[in-house]
């Protein structure tokens, strides 16, 4: 089994706020894979967007310490558990796997769920939600799962209603199978309130909603206050909150 990887390391959980099936504040060790099929404006990985590109992937040799070592792309399944393995600090609330959008690389995906799972680790999956079929293959193995709900202002595809139904769709499989699941919808000072109201609307019953202003932060107070009430009013006052990327703040990864 081999895998296109970006990078392995230990740190905290930076986004997801208060909602339910968030992580936030939980410490993790991050399996980034290497390519996405979306081009959304403000992603913070864009060098690894195109996996065909990423010729080596880094792994941190001691937790916490920002400390890397390098080996040639693509990786077997025994290089990435070796580098998780070395990173368990024994407070290790689950394996996030992120990206780009690890769905793409299904089987490698499933292949290292299920061995951590065989280790004793909790799986927290990171996807944009935007390949539901993919998703299907892996949700019995998810523990926890942060869904993108990609606002129109990120430009991700010219199909933009369509991939937000497949987000939900994805949400609605990941719940099937009992993980605990939360949508981030990151927004800009151009998100349509009509569009949130929208997003409330097809969450609401199904999971939370996080909201994320895009870093760096140039959407007013105000402004966001407003879009987090047109989302409560559908949604509930208590299904909705607040997320940053704290970990940005704290000077970590």
């Amino acid at each position: 089994m081999r895998l296109i990887m970006a990078e392995v390391f230990n740190s905290w959980q930076g986004e997801g706020g208060s909602v339910e099936g968030s992580a936030f504040g939980r410490r993790q060790i991050f399996v980034r894979f290497a390519g996405c099929d979306l081009h959304c404006n403000y992603c913070d990985s864009k060098q690894y967007i195109d996996a065909s590109r990423v010729f080596r992937w880094r792994y941190e040799v001691e937790p916490f310490t920002g400390k890397f070592e390098y080996k040639p792309n693509p990786a077997s399944l025994e290089e990435v558990v070796d580098a998780v393995l070395r990173l368990d600090t024994g407070d290790i609330h689950s394996i996030s796997y992120t990206g780009g959008e690890p769905t793409l690389q299904i089987k490698g995906l499933k292949a290292l769920m299920e061995r951590m799972k065989e280790l004793g680790f909790d799986n927290f999956l990171e996807t944009h939600g935007g390949l539901p079929e993919l998703v299907k293959e892996v949700a019995p193995l998810v523990d926890y799962a942060s869904v993108d709900i990609k606002d129109e202002t990120a430009k991700a595809t010219e199909d933009w209603k369509g991939l937000v139904l497949r987000e939900v769709e994805s949400i609605r499989i990941l719940k099937g199978e009992g993980a605990k699941v939360y949508a981030k919808l990151v927004v800009t000072s151009e998100t349509r309130a009509e569009n949130v109201r929208w997003y409330a609307e097809i969450l609401k019953g199904l999971a939370p909603l996080a909201i994320q202003p895009r870093e760096p932060i140039e959407i007013s107070q105000e402004r966001l206050m407003e879009l987090y009430r047109e989302a409560a009013l559908v949604m509930g006052r208590k299904n909705v909150g607040l997320s940053f990327q704290v970990h940005k703040y704290l000077n970590v990864l």
